[in-house]
Protein backbone atom coordinates (compact mmCIF):
# COMPACT_ATOMS: atom_id res chain seq x y z
CA UNK A 1 0.00 0.00 0.00
CA UNK A 2 0.61 3.52 -0.32
CA UNK A 3 1.39 5.75 2.25
CA UNK A 4 -0.41 9.21 2.44
CA UNK A 5 2.39 11.09 3.48
CA UNK A 6 5.95 9.22 2.21
CA UNK A 7 9.16 9.53 4.33
CA UNK A 8 11.52 11.93 2.95
CA UNK A 9 14.14 10.38 5.31
CA UNK A 10 15.02 6.75 7.21
CA UNK A 11 14.18 8.47 10.51
CA UNK A 12 11.10 9.52 9.27
CA UNK A 13 10.10 5.84 8.24
CA UNK A 14 11.35 4.94 11.28
CA UNK A 15 8.55 6.59 13.18
CA UNK A 16 5.39 5.56 10.71
CA UNK A 17 7.04 2.43 10.89
CA UNK A 18 6.84 2.37 14.72
CA UNK A 19 3.30 3.80 14.55
CA UNK A 20 2.10 1.41 11.87
CA UNK A 21 3.12 -1.40 13.90
CA UNK A 22 0.98 -0.60 16.93
CA UNK A 23 3.71 1.29 19.11
CA UNK A 24 1.72 3.90 20.68
CA UNK A 25 4.96 6.32 22.55
CA UNK A 26 8.41 6.65 21.91
CA UNK A 27 10.32 6.94 25.46
CA UNK A 28 13.06 8.84 24.64
CA UNK A 29 16.17 10.27 26.57
CA UNK A 30 18.60 11.98 23.59
CA UNK A 31 21.55 13.24 22.74
CA UNK A 32 23.54 13.72 19.64
CA UNK A 33 22.65 11.48 17.47
CA UNK A 34 19.19 11.91 17.52
CA UNK A 35 19.09 15.08 15.18
CA UNK A 36 17.15 13.34 12.36
CA UNK A 37 14.90 11.70 14.55
CA UNK A 38 14.21 15.46 16.05
CA UNK A 39 14.20 16.89 12.44
CA UNK A 40 11.61 13.95 11.60
CA UNK A 41 9.37 14.30 13.84
CA UNK A 42 8.82 18.38 12.88
CA UNK A 43 8.62 17.44 9.44
CA UNK A 44 6.40 14.35 9.60
CA UNK A 45 4.10 16.62 11.90
CA UNK A 46 3.85 19.56 9.29
CA UNK A 47 2.85 16.70 7.03
CA UNK A 48 0.20 14.69 9.57
CA UNK A 49 1.62 11.52 9.42
CA UNK A 50 1.43 9.27 12.19
CA UNK A 51 3.66 8.68 14.56
CA UNK A 52 4.57 7.58 17.97
CA UNK A 53 4.29 10.10 20.77
CA UNK A 54 7.73 10.74 22.08
CA UNK A 55 8.48 11.27 25.80
CA UNK A 56 11.04 12.93 27.37
CA UNK A 57 12.09 10.48 30.24
CA UNK A 58 15.17 12.23 32.37
CA UNK A 59 16.89 8.81 32.86
CA UNK A 60 17.38 5.75 31.12
CA UNK A 61 16.56 3.57 33.51
CA UNK A 62 13.09 4.96 34.03
CA UNK A 63 12.29 4.91 30.34
CA UNK A 64 12.61 1.32 30.52
CA UNK A 65 10.63 0.81 32.90
CA UNK A 66 7.74 2.87 32.45
CA UNK A 67 7.83 0.74 28.87
CA UNK A 68 8.00 -2.18 31.03
CA UNK A 69 4.86 -1.25 32.97
CA UNK A 70 2.70 0.38 30.40
CA UNK A 71 2.61 -3.68 28.69
CA UNK A 72 1.48 -4.60 31.85
CA UNK A 73 -0.82 -2.50 31.76
CA UNK A 74 -1.70 -3.22 28.39
CA UNK A 75 -0.17 -6.05 26.82
CA UNK A 76 0.84 -3.36 23.89
CA UNK A 77 4.77 -3.33 23.07
CA UNK A 78 6.37 0.28 23.38
CA UNK A 79 9.73 1.66 22.35
CA UNK A 80 12.55 3.15 24.12
CA UNK A 81 15.09 5.27 22.67
CA UNK A 82 18.86 6.30 24.26
CA UNK A 83 21.83 7.82 23.36
CA UNK A 84 24.52 5.36 21.95
CA UNK A 85 26.41 3.20 24.16
CA UNK A 86 26.48 5.82 27.34
CA UNK A 87 22.51 5.70 27.43
CA UNK A 88 22.29 1.85 26.21
CA UNK A 89 24.45 1.34 29.48
CA UNK A 90 22.17 2.97 31.68
CA UNK A 91 19.26 0.56 30.04
CA UNK A 92 21.05 -2.51 30.81
CA UNK A 93 19.06 -2.80 34.07
CA UNK A 94 16.00 -2.26 33.18
CA UNK A 95 16.55 -4.64 30.01
CA UNK A 96 17.65 -7.83 32.45
CA UNK A 97 14.45 -6.91 34.23
CA UNK A 98 12.53 -6.94 31.25
CA UNK A 99 14.23 -10.04 29.69
CA UNK A 100 13.71 -12.10 32.80
CA UNK A 101 10.21 -11.58 32.54
CA UNK A 102 9.25 -12.02 29.10
CA UNK A 103 8.70 -8.17 28.53
CA UNK A 104 8.74 -7.08 24.97
CA UNK A 105 10.60 -3.73 24.27
CA UNK A 106 11.51 -1.94 21.00
CA UNK A 107 14.81 -0.81 22.19
CA UNK A 108 16.28 1.87 20.07
CA UNK A 109 20.03 3.17 20.70
CA UNK A 110 21.65 5.87 18.31
CA UNK A 111 25.32 5.15 17.39
CA UNK A 112 28.10 7.02 17.29
CA UNK A 113 28.66 8.29 13.38
CA UNK A 114 30.78 6.30 11.01
CA UNK A 115 32.45 8.74 9.07
CA UNK A 116 34.06 12.05 9.85
CA UNK A 117 33.80 13.65 5.98
CA UNK A 118 30.92 15.38 4.31
CA UNK A 119 28.24 12.72 4.59
CA UNK A 120 24.94 14.14 6.15
CA UNK A 121 25.19 13.16 9.64
CA UNK A 122 28.96 12.58 9.74
CA UNK A 123 30.96 13.63 12.76
CA UNK A 124 30.96 16.91 14.55
CA UNK A 125 32.11 16.96 17.87
CA UNK A 126 34.80 15.40 19.79
CA UNK A 127 32.44 13.21 21.72
CA UNK A 128 31.76 11.40 18.63
CA UNK A 129 35.46 9.96 18.64
CA UNK A 130 35.66 8.76 22.18
CA UNK A 131 31.64 6.97 22.09
CA UNK A 132 32.58 4.65 19.18
CA UNK A 133 32.85 0.96 20.25
CA UNK A 134 33.86 -1.95 17.99
CA UNK A 135 30.19 -3.76 18.72
CA UNK A 136 27.80 -1.19 20.87
CA UNK A 137 24.91 -4.01 20.74
CA UNK A 138 27.79 -6.81 22.64
CA UNK A 139 26.64 -5.17 25.46
CA UNK A 140 23.31 -6.14 26.31
CA UNK A 141 23.58 -9.13 22.95
CA UNK A 142 23.32 -11.69 25.74
CA UNK A 143 19.72 -9.97 26.97
CA UNK A 144 18.01 -8.97 24.37
CA UNK A 145 16.15 -11.67 21.90
CA UNK A 146 17.46 -10.22 18.58
CA UNK A 147 19.69 -6.97 17.28
CA UNK A 148 20.88 -5.50 14.00
CA UNK A 149 22.64 -2.30 13.22
CA UNK A 150 20.92 0.11 10.77
CA UNK A 151 23.34 -0.67 7.54
CA UNK A 152 20.99 1.64 4.68
CA UNK A 153 18.21 3.61 4.57
CA UNK A 154 15.88 0.95 3.11
CA UNK A 155 16.25 -1.22 5.22
CA UNK A 156 14.49 0.66 8.13
CA UNK A 157 10.52 -0.78 7.01
CA UNK A 158 11.71 -4.43 7.40
CA UNK A 159 13.93 -4.03 10.02
CA UNK A 160 11.04 -2.56 12.34
CA UNK A 161 8.84 -5.24 11.33
CA UNK A 162 11.23 -7.78 12.37
CA UNK A 163 12.27 -6.37 15.69
CA UNK A 164 8.51 -5.94 16.57
CA UNK A 165 7.43 -9.32 15.17
CA UNK A 166 10.16 -11.31 17.43
CA UNK A 167 9.54 -9.08 20.36
CA UNK A 168 5.92 -10.38 20.20
CA UNK A 169 6.58 -13.80 19.62
CA UNK A 170 6.34 -16.31 22.44
CA UNK A 171 8.43 -16.22 24.78
CA UNK A 172 7.91 -12.62 24.64
CA UNK A 173 11.33 -10.46 25.13
CA UNK A 174 12.79 -7.09 24.29
CA UNK A 175 14.57 -6.55 20.54
CA UNK A 176 17.74 -3.67 19.94
CA UNK A 177 17.98 -1.94 16.88
CA UNK A 178 21.41 0.38 16.95
CA UNK A 179 20.87 3.06 14.79
CA UNK A 180 24.11 5.13 13.46
CA UNK A 181 23.37 9.13 12.16
CA UNK A 182 24.73 8.35 8.64
CA UNK A 183 22.02 5.86 7.20
CA UNK A 184 19.36 7.53 10.00
CA UNK A 185 19.29 10.68 7.79
CA UNK A 186 19.39 9.02 4.45
CA UNK A 187 16.75 10.88 2.62
CA UNK A 188 13.73 8.15 0.90
CA UNK A 189 13.31 7.28 -2.40
CA UNK A 190 10.37 9.77 -4.14
CA UNK A 191 8.82 6.55 -5.05
CA UNK A 192 9.11 4.78 -1.27
CA UNK A 193 5.72 3.29 -0.28
CA UNK A 194 5.42 1.44 3.06
CA UNK A 195 3.72 -1.95 2.34
CA UNK A 196 2.11 -4.43 4.61
CA UNK A 197 4.27 -5.82 7.17
CA UNK A 198 6.87 -8.29 5.66
CA UNK A 199 6.75 -10.41 8.77
CA UNK A 200 4.10 -10.72 11.45
CA UNK A 201 4.10 -12.14 15.04
CA UNK A 202 3.53 -16.23 14.86
CA UNK A 203 0.16 -17.47 15.87
CA UNK A 204 0.71 -19.33 19.54
CA UNK A 205 1.89 -22.73 19.89
CA UNK A 206 -0.89 -25.13 20.57
CA UNK A 207 -0.63 -28.14 22.89
CA UNK A 208 0.34 -31.76 21.19
CA UNK A 209 -3.43 -34.03 21.99
CA UNK A 210 -1.05 -36.78 23.42
CA UNK A 211 0.72 -35.08 25.96
CA UNK A 212 -2.58 -33.15 27.18
CA UNK A 213 -4.36 -36.87 27.23
CA UNK A 214 -1.23 -38.38 29.45
CA UNK A 215 -1.20 -35.08 31.72
CA UNK A 216 -5.01 -35.51 32.51
CA UNK A 217 -4.52 -38.87 33.06
CA UNK A 218 -1.74 -38.65 35.69
CA UNK A 219 -4.07 -35.61 36.98
CA UNK A 220 -7.37 -37.49 36.91
CA UNK A 221 -5.70 -40.71 38.93
CA UNK A 222 -3.60 -38.04 41.47
CA UNK A 223 -4.25 -37.88 44.97
CA UNK A 224 -2.51 -34.72 46.22
CA UNK A 225 -2.14 -32.75 43.36
CA UNK A 226 -0.28 -28.83 43.15
CA UNK A 227 -0.81 -26.80 40.52
CA UNK A 228 2.12 -24.30 40.41
CA UNK A 229 1.83 -20.55 38.75
CA UNK A 230 4.02 -17.32 38.74
CA UNK A 231 2.30 -15.37 36.21
CA UNK A 232 -0.28 -14.95 33.64
CA UNK A 233 -0.66 -12.59 30.33
CA UNK A 234 -1.60 -9.32 30.72
CA UNK A 235 -5.13 -10.06 28.71
CA UNK A 236 -6.19 -12.67 31.90
CA UNK A 237 -6.51 -15.18 29.31
CA UNK A 238 -4.47 -17.60 31.36
CA UNK A 239 -6.22 -16.55 34.93
CA UNK A 240 -9.29 -17.46 33.08
CA UNK A 241 -8.80 -21.04 32.32
CA UNK A 242 -6.92 -21.56 35.14
CA UNK A 243 -9.65 -20.84 37.29
CA UNK A 244 -11.91 -22.59 35.88
CA UNK A 245 -9.64 -26.09 35.74
CA UNK A 246 -9.20 -25.52 39.38
CA UNK A 247 -12.47 -25.41 40.77
CA UNK A 248 -14.07 -27.57 38.59
CA UNK A 249 -11.45 -30.13 39.45
CA UNK A 250 -10.33 -29.27 43.26
CA UNK A 251 -6.98 -28.68 42.05
CA UNK A 252 -4.92 -26.71 44.22
CA UNK A 253 -3.10 -23.52 42.52
CA UNK A 254 -0.17 -22.15 44.74
CA UNK A 255 1.75 -18.47 43.19
CA UNK A 256 5.51 -18.74 45.06
CA UNK A 257 7.68 -15.66 43.79
CA UNK A 258 4.51 -14.14 41.68
CA UNK A 259 5.69 -11.54 39.03
CA UNK A 260 1.64 -10.76 38.13
CA UNK A 261 -0.96 -12.29 40.40
CA UNK A 262 -2.93 -15.03 38.10
CA UNK A 263 -6.25 -16.36 40.10
CA UNK A 264 -8.11 -13.88 42.59
CA UNK A 265 -6.94 -14.13 45.85
CA UNK A 266 -10.76 -15.32 47.11
CA UNK A 267 -10.49 -18.24 44.75
CA UNK A 268 -11.48 -21.10 46.54
CA UNK A 269 -8.30 -22.98 45.27
CA UNK A 270 -6.13 -20.25 45.81
CA UNK A 271 -3.44 -21.46 48.14
CA UNK A 272 -1.25 -18.64 48.67
CA UNK A 273 1.82 -18.27 48.22
CA UNK A 274 3.81 -20.93 50.48
CA UNK A 275 3.86 -24.22 48.83
CA UNK A 276 6.36 -25.93 51.03
CA UNK A 277 3.90 -28.22 53.57
CA UNK A 278 2.39 -29.42 50.01
CA UNK A 279 5.22 -29.93 47.97
CA UNK A 280 6.81 -33.74 49.80
CA UNK A 281 3.11 -34.40 49.86
CA UNK A 282 2.29 -34.04 46.00
CA UNK A 283 2.00 -36.69 43.77
CA UNK A 284 1.73 -34.98 40.83
CA UNK A 285 2.87 -31.41 40.18
CA UNK A 286 1.44 -28.80 37.20
CA UNK A 287 4.19 -25.92 36.76
CA UNK A 288 2.73 -23.53 34.47
CA UNK A 289 5.24 -20.79 32.93
CA UNK A 290 7.28 -20.80 35.87
CA UNK A 291 10.78 -19.75 36.02
CA UNK A 292 11.57 -21.21 39.61
CA UNK A 293 8.84 -23.32 41.08
CA UNK A 294 11.01 -23.93 44.45
CA UNK A 295 14.45 -23.91 45.15
CA UNK A 296 16.64 -27.07 44.67
CA UNK A 297 18.93 -26.68 47.54
CA UNK A 298 15.92 -26.08 49.65
CA UNK A 299 12.91 -28.29 48.57
CA UNK A 300 12.52 -31.06 46.53
CA UNK A 301 8.95 -33.21 44.97
CA UNK A 302 8.67 -36.41 47.03
CA UNK A 303 10.05 -39.82 45.81
CA UNK A 304 7.43 -40.76 43.07
CA UNK A 305 5.99 -37.36 42.25
CA UNK A 306 5.25 -37.20 39.02
CA UNK A 307 6.29 -32.97 36.84
CA UNK A 308 4.61 -31.61 34.44
CA UNK A 309 6.03 -28.34 32.69
CA UNK A 310 3.37 -26.19 30.66
CA UNK A 311 4.44 -23.07 29.00
CA UNK A 312 5.48 -21.23 25.74
CA UNK A 313 9.24 -22.41 26.98
CA UNK A 314 9.17 -25.32 29.94
CA UNK A 315 12.87 -25.99 29.67
CA UNK A 316 13.80 -21.82 29.66
CA UNK A 317 16.27 -22.70 27.47
CA UNK A 318 18.27 -19.13 28.13
CA UNK A 319 18.74 -20.29 31.19
CA UNK A 320 22.45 -21.94 31.22
CA UNK A 321 21.40 -24.38 34.41
CA UNK A 322 17.71 -24.89 35.61
CA UNK A 323 17.42 -28.66 36.19
CA UNK A 324 14.58 -29.10 38.07
CA UNK A 325 12.50 -32.33 37.30
CA UNK A 326 10.34 -32.53 34.17
CA UNK A 327 8.44 -35.77 33.09
CA UNK A 328 6.28 -34.14 30.81
CA UNK A 329 6.84 -30.96 29.66
CA UNK A 330 4.29 -29.27 27.04
CA UNK A 331 4.84 -26.24 24.51
CA UNK A 332 1.60 -23.79 24.65
CA UNK A 333 0.04 -21.18 25.46
CA UNK A 334 -0.60 -21.39 29.07
CA UNK A 335 -4.19 -20.37 28.31
CA UNK A 336 -4.22 -23.15 25.50
CA UNK A 337 -2.99 -25.64 27.09
CA UNK A 338 -4.91 -25.29 30.78
CA UNK A 339 -8.36 -25.19 28.08
CA UNK A 340 -7.16 -28.39 26.76
CA UNK A 341 -6.42 -30.28 29.82
CA UNK A 342 -9.64 -29.17 31.26
CA UNK A 343 -11.36 -30.48 28.29
CA UNK A 344 -9.69 -33.54 28.70
CA UNK A 345 -10.05 -34.05 32.39
CA UNK A 346 -13.75 -33.51 31.89
CA UNK A 347 -13.86 -36.75 29.93
CA UNK A 348 -12.39 -38.76 32.33
CA UNK A 349 -14.84 -37.57 35.04
CA UNK A 350 -12.71 -37.83 38.42
CA UNK A 351 -14.81 -36.91 41.17
CA UNK A 352 -12.66 -34.36 42.98
CA UNK A 353 -15.75 -33.07 45.43
CA UNK A 354 -14.37 -33.92 48.83
CA UNK A 355 -11.23 -32.50 47.78
CA UNK A 356 -12.50 -29.32 46.58
CA UNK A 357 -14.07 -28.89 49.69
CA UNK A 358 -11.49 -29.39 52.31
CA UNK A 359 -9.28 -27.51 50.52
CA UNK A 360 -11.64 -24.85 49.95
CA UNK A 361 -12.10 -24.52 53.55
CA UNK A 362 -8.55 -24.56 54.64
CA UNK A 363 -8.10 -21.88 52.12
CA UNK A 364 -10.87 -19.73 54.15
CA UNK A 365 -9.02 -19.98 57.24
CA UNK A 366 -5.73 -19.29 55.86
CA UNK A 367 -7.00 -15.82 54.74
CA UNK A 368 -8.33 -15.04 58.24
CA UNK A 369 -5.39 -15.88 59.87
CA UNK A 370 -3.31 -13.25 57.77
CA UNK A 371 -5.57 -10.83 58.16
CA UNK A 372 -5.65 -11.46 62.13
CA UNK A 373 -1.92 -11.58 61.90
CA UNK A 374 -1.01 -8.58 59.59
CA UNK A 375 -3.34 -6.30 61.53
CA UNK A 376 -1.06 -6.90 65.19
CA UNK A 377 1.54 -5.11 63.36
CA UNK A 378 0.24 -1.34 63.85
CA UNK A 379 2.97 -0.33 65.95
CA UNK A 380 5.73 2.23 65.74
CA UNK A 381 7.36 1.18 63.36
CA UNK A 382 4.95 -0.82 61.86
CA UNK A 383 4.95 -4.75 60.10
CA UNK A 384 5.24 -4.58 56.70
CA UNK A 385 2.34 -6.80 56.85
CA UNK A 386 0.33 -4.07 58.27
CA UNK A 387 1.33 -1.96 56.13
CA UNK A 388 0.62 -3.86 52.89
CA UNK A 389 -3.17 -5.05 54.65
CA UNK A 390 -4.04 -1.17 55.25
CA UNK A 391 -3.36 -0.48 51.27
CA UNK A 392 -4.79 -3.46 50.11
CA UNK A 393 -8.07 -2.44 52.05
CA UNK A 394 -7.85 1.29 50.72
CA UNK A 395 -7.59 -0.18 46.76
CA UNK A 396 -10.18 0.46 44.24
CA UNK A 397 -11.09 -2.70 42.95
CA UNK A 398 -9.40 -2.31 39.34
CA UNK A 399 -5.57 -0.58 41.14
CA UNK A 400 -2.80 -2.02 40.12
CA UNK A 401 -0.26 -2.21 42.57
CA UNK A 402 3.41 -2.27 41.64
CA UNK A 403 5.61 -3.49 45.20
CA UNK A 404 9.14 -3.74 44.59
CA UNK A 405 10.53 -5.39 48.03
CA UNK A 406 7.37 -3.43 49.20
CA UNK A 407 4.16 -4.83 50.36
CA UNK A 408 3.32 -8.32 51.21
CA UNK A 409 1.35 -9.83 48.37
CA UNK A 410 0.70 -12.76 51.64
CA UNK A 411 -1.69 -9.81 53.14
CA UNK A 412 -3.17 -8.23 50.43
CA UNK A 413 -6.29 -9.13 48.48
CA UNK A 414 -7.24 -9.02 44.54
CA UNK A 415 -10.62 -9.80 43.05
CA UNK A 416 -9.17 -10.03 39.29
CA UNK A 417 -5.56 -11.20 38.01
CA UNK A 418 -2.44 -8.58 37.19
CA UNK A 419 -3.61 -5.98 40.13
CA UNK A 420 -0.72 -6.94 41.76
CA UNK A 421 3.04 -7.13 40.79
CA UNK A 422 6.05 -7.48 40.92
CA UNK A 423 9.89 -7.68 39.33
CA UNK A 424 11.41 -10.61 38.23
CA UNK A 425 13.40 -12.55 40.52
CA UNK A 426 16.63 -11.94 38.93
CA UNK A 427 16.21 -8.00 38.26
CA UNK A 428 18.12 -4.68 39.13
CA UNK A 429 16.16 -2.30 42.16
CA UNK A 430 14.67 0.76 41.00
CA UNK A 431 12.03 -0.90 38.79
CA UNK A 432 8.62 -0.39 41.01
CA UNK A 433 8.28 3.46 40.91
CA UNK A 434 8.68 4.33 37.28
CA UNK A 435 6.91 1.10 36.00
CA UNK A 436 3.90 2.20 37.66
CA UNK A 437 4.53 5.66 36.10
CA UNK A 438 3.74 3.31 32.77
CA UNK A 439 0.78 1.77 33.51
CA UNK A 440 -0.34 5.06 34.44
CA UNK A 441 0.38 6.67 31.43
CA UNK A 442 -1.56 3.46 29.80
CA UNK A 443 -4.88 4.47 31.47
CA UNK A 444 -5.25 7.74 32.96
CA UNK A 445 -8.51 6.70 35.01
CA UNK A 446 -7.27 3.49 36.73
CA UNK A 447 -5.56 4.08 40.66
CA UNK A 448 -2.31 3.14 40.19
CA UNK A 449 0.01 2.63 43.24
CA UNK A 450 3.93 1.62 43.89
CA UNK A 451 5.08 0.47 47.14
CA UNK A 452 8.81 0.08 47.54
CA UNK A 453 11.74 -0.22 50.01
CA UNK A 454 13.97 2.57 50.93
CA UNK A 455 16.54 1.26 49.04
CA UNK A 456 14.44 0.57 45.42
CA UNK A 457 13.34 4.14 45.59
CA UNK A 458 17.02 5.63 45.90
CA UNK A 459 17.57 3.25 43.59
CA UNK A 460 15.18 4.45 41.13
CA UNK A 461 16.73 7.40 40.10
CA UNK A 462 13.40 9.52 42.25
CA UNK A 463 14.14 13.44 41.21
CA UNK A 464 13.68 12.21 37.56
CA UNK A 465 10.57 9.81 38.12
CA UNK A 466 9.15 12.63 40.22
CA UNK A 467 10.07 15.15 37.26
CA UNK A 468 8.37 12.49 35.19
CA UNK A 469 5.31 12.48 37.28
CA UNK A 470 4.90 15.86 37.32
CA UNK A 471 5.77 16.66 33.49
CA UNK A 472 2.95 13.92 31.97
CA UNK A 473 0.62 14.08 34.88
CA UNK A 474 0.96 10.81 36.17
CA UNK A 475 -0.43 11.14 39.83
CA UNK A 476 0.06 8.34 41.40
CA UNK A 477 0.32 6.47 45.21
CA UNK A 478 4.38 5.96 46.02
CA UNK A 479 4.57 4.02 49.87
CA UNK A 480 8.46 4.22 50.79
CA UNK A 481 8.36 1.88 53.01
CA UNK A 482 11.58 2.97 55.40
CA UNK A 483 13.21 0.25 56.92
CA UNK A 484 16.82 2.28 56.75
CA UNK A 485 18.23 -0.50 55.81
CA UNK A 486 18.59 -2.91 52.65
CA UNK A 487 16.83 -6.26 53.77
CA UNK A 488 17.50 -8.21 51.09
CA UNK A 489 21.07 -8.18 51.31
CA UNK A 490 20.72 -8.49 55.23
CA UNK A 491 18.10 -11.65 54.36
CA UNK A 492 20.97 -13.32 52.62
CA UNK A 493 23.67 -12.89 54.77
CA UNK A 494 22.08 -14.28 57.63
CA UNK A 495 20.82 -17.47 55.90
CA UNK A 496 24.02 -18.10 54.68
CA UNK A 497 25.42 -17.75 58.13
CA UNK A 498 22.63 -17.68 60.50
CA UNK A 499 25.09 -18.50 63.56
CA UNK A 500 28.12 -16.17 62.06
CA UNK A 501 29.19 -13.20 63.76
CA UNK A 502 27.45 -10.59 61.77
CA UNK A 503 23.90 -12.23 62.72
CA UNK A 504 24.88 -11.27 66.75
CA UNK A 505 25.32 -7.61 65.74
CA UNK A 506 21.87 -5.42 65.34
CA UNK A 507 22.84 -3.86 61.78
CA UNK A 508 25.18 -5.92 59.98
CA UNK A 509 28.08 -4.16 57.52
CA UNK A 510 26.86 -2.89 54.01
CA UNK A 511 22.94 -3.01 54.85
CA UNK A 512 22.50 0.42 56.84
CA UNK A 513 21.17 3.43 54.80
CA UNK A 514 21.27 5.70 57.44
CA UNK A 515 21.05 8.44 57.30
CA UNK A 516 17.76 8.23 55.78
CA UNK A 517 17.03 11.24 52.88
CA UNK A 518 13.88 13.31 53.56
CA UNK A 519 11.93 11.15 51.13
CA UNK A 520 8.81 13.63 51.56
CA UNK A 521 10.98 17.12 50.31
CA UNK A 522 11.93 15.24 46.50
CA UNK A 523 8.65 14.41 46.24
CA UNK A 524 7.38 18.35 46.98
CA UNK A 525 10.40 19.74 45.31
CA UNK A 526 8.63 18.35 42.05
CA UNK A 527 5.00 19.93 43.00
CA UNK A 528 4.07 16.32 45.05
CA UNK A 529 2.36 15.89 48.01
CA UNK A 530 4.23 13.96 50.79
CA UNK A 531 3.51 12.83 54.60
CA UNK A 532 5.50 10.85 57.14
CA UNK A 533 3.91 8.10 58.89
CA UNK A 534 5.60 6.86 61.83
CA UNK A 535 2.72 5.34 63.71
CA UNK A 536 0.33 2.30 61.84
CA UNK A 537 -2.68 3.95 64.13
CA UNK A 538 -2.33 7.18 61.50
CA UNK A 539 -1.85 4.74 58.43
CA UNK A 540 -4.72 4.41 57.44
CA UNK A 541 -6.00 8.08 57.45
CA UNK A 542 -2.69 9.35 55.45
CA UNK A 543 -3.39 5.94 52.95
CA UNK A 544 -7.25 8.17 52.49
CA UNK A 545 -5.80 11.40 52.30
CA UNK A 546 -2.88 10.39 49.16
CA UNK A 547 -5.53 8.57 47.35
CA UNK A 548 -7.52 11.65 47.44
CA UNK A 549 -4.86 13.94 46.65
CA UNK A 550 -4.28 11.64 43.02
CA UNK A 551 -7.67 11.71 42.32
CA UNK A 552 -8.68 15.33 42.73
CA UNK A 553 -6.05 17.12 42.86
CA UNK A 554 -4.36 15.33 40.08
CA UNK A 555 -0.64 14.83 41.49
CA UNK A 556 1.52 12.22 42.49
CA UNK A 557 1.18 11.55 46.08
CA UNK A 558 4.21 9.95 48.82
CA UNK A 559 3.62 8.49 52.06
CA UNK A 560 7.27 8.17 53.96
CA UNK A 561 5.81 4.84 56.12
CA UNK A 562 8.30 3.87 59.18
CA UNK A 563 8.27 -0.47 59.22
CA UNK A 564 10.14 -2.75 60.68
CA UNK A 565 12.70 -5.73 59.57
Amino acid sequence: MTTPFPPTSAAEALLTRLKANGIDYLFANGGTDFAPVIEAYVVGEAKGSAMPQPLIIPHETAAVAMAHGYYLATGRVQAVMVHVNVGLANCIMGLLNAAAENIPIVMIAGRTPLTEQQRLGARMSPIQYGQEMRDQSAMIREIVKWDYELRYGEQIENLVDRAYAIAMTEPRGPVFLSLPREPLAEAMADNWSAGRPRQVVPAPAQPDPAAIGEAAAMLAKAKNPVLICQRGDPAGNTSKALAKLADDFGLPVFEPWANRNVLPTDHPMHCGFNWVPWLNEADVIVVIDSQVPWVQRNHQPGPGAKVIHIGADPLFARYPVHSFQNDLAITSSPAAAISALGEALAKLAPDTRMRHAAIAAKNKDRRSEARNKAMGGNGSPMSPAFVSRCISDALDKDAMHFSELGADIDYMDADAPNRMLTPAFSGGLGWGFPAALGAKLANRDRQVVASVGDGCYLFSNPVACHQVAEALDLPILIVVMNNGVWNAVRRAALAVYPNGEAAKLKVLPITSLAPTPDFAKIAEASRGWAENVESGADLPAAIERALKVIKTEKRLALLNVRVSY
